[in-house]
């Protein structure tokens, strides 16, 4: 009987430390209101990392001003690397006024993926991305102009230890205005 019953224990604290390696969450960007990955990865005070130089969230790709329709392919990519194992992250684009989905996040390959909440797309590391510390996407712009869009992330560069102690939580915002009728 004790047998089955640390097994059952077992079972739940490696569920419970596993949970987010296929993503985390949505709505932990940092952006709009929302927490970031150190409520679970609570370790150390959001960008202590940076504050440390051992590394960033670095986000390109993104145009300094958007036309409506256009494709832009974005790299997010965390540069902690030292004595980290394994990396995450979550990123949304929303309409600057009213805080709505501002065009689409497209994942391009088998490392992030796409999920919704209340209307906003997250795009986020999958459990086959997570052993890089660089991921690659698109994002398409609104159809139509919606002011400036405001773009938030949150990184994990986690030390891989299947828990959520010692983990380096990383956040940075955006903003990119709509381009101008002469640009």
């Amino acid at each position: 009987m004790s047998a089955l019953i640390i097994s059952a224990v077992m079972l739940l604290v490696m569920t419970s430390i596993l949970a987010y390696a296929e993503g985390p969450p949505a709505a932990v960007t940092g952006g709009f209101g929302e927490g970031t990955c150190v409520t679970c990865h609570g370790s150390f005070e959001v960008n202590a990392g940076r504050a440390s130089g051992l590394g960033d969230i670095v986000v390109s790709g993104f145009p300094g001003a958007y036309r409506p329709g256009e494709t832009y392919t974005v790299k997010l990519e965390l540069t902690h690397v030292k004595d980290r194992g394994v990396w995450g992250f979550q990123l949304a684009a929303r309409a600057k006024e009213g805080g709505g989905q501002a065009g689409q996040l497209k994942p391009t390959d088998g490392s992030t993926q796409i999920v919704e909440e209340k209307g906003v797309q997250y795009i986020e590391h999958r459990a086959d991305g997570s052993f890089s510390n660089s991921f690659g996407f698109t994002w398409v712009a609104p159809a139509t102009a919606v002011g400036d869009v405001v773009v938030n992330a949150a990184g994990n560069a986690a030390n891989g230890d299947a828990d959520s102690g010692g983990d380096y939580i990383y956040s940075t915002s955006v903003t990119i205005p709509p381009a101008s009728a002469k640009e």
